[in-house]
């Protein structure tokens, strides 16, 4: 029975990649699956930033300060799990359907289509289906429930900046030096080391990890 969900889950998740390519129609396909602009992830994502921000301090004050930091620990800790999930779930194509489709089947559809635009915006369910395990581990950390929601909206403002950063890699000629120079970076992954060069938002990460991309002397 479970095998047989699992199953079902793939071909769903299949379909919903196939579905993805064409315009949404509503605003509960847009939800369900994909955005095809940045602002939709902005228009989602913020106010529940926000929203996590007002409970914590309703819940217990603190300095303007603490506030900031903690936001800043979230941008931080996202770009750690921007690069987590893009080199440990988005690219395991070595396992067995329907695990394959189910944890990276619509990322391998960006890597053949990349300029579509619906490709390009993590949906929306999967994203906020990351979100209890973001929170445990802010917990962990922080021992502190009102703290680690203040983690978690750093997380997610985080991310609407990941969504910004990639939409703007493939469908952008920017002008600033620094964006220009993120551009070029994520773009050696799509060309030439789709097996490194996992950042987007920043390559830190790459070169905690040894996966920036180096050429051959």
């Amino acid at each position: 029975m479970v095998t047989d969900w699992l199953l079902n889950m793939g071909v769903t998740m299949k379909l919903a990649m196939e579905t993805s390519l064409k315009p949404a129609l509503d605003w509960k396909q847009r939800l369900f699956f994909r955005f095809s602009h940045p602002l939709g992830p902005t228009w989602l994502f913020t106010p529940i930033a926000l929203l996590l921000v007002g409970v914590s301090l309703e819940w217990q004050s603190r300095s303007p300060l603490t506030v900031a930091l903690a936001l800043v620990a979230g941008l931080l800790y996202w770009t750690f799990i921007e690069y987590f999930l893009h080199r440990f779930v988005f690219h395991l194509v070595k396992v067995k359907e329907p695990w394959r489709t189910m944890a990276s089947g619509l990322h391998m559809a960006h890597h053949r289509d990349m300029d579509v635009r619906e490709l390009v915006i993590a949906p929306p369910l999967v994203s906020l289906g990351f979100s209890p395990a973001i929170f445990l581990v802010a917990l962990a950390f922080t021992w502190s429930v009102s703290l680690a929601m203040l983690v978690v909206a750093g997380v997610f403002l985080g991310y609407v900046l990941y969504e910004w950063a990639h939409y703007g890699a493939h469908q952008y000629q920017p002008k600033n030096a620094f964006f220009r120079y993120l551009k070029r970076y994520h773009l050696l992954h799509h060309y030439k080391d789709p097996n490194g060069t996992f950042g987007v938002t920043t390559p830190i990460w790459d070169y905690v990890f040894g996966t920036v991309y180096r050429t051959k002397a």
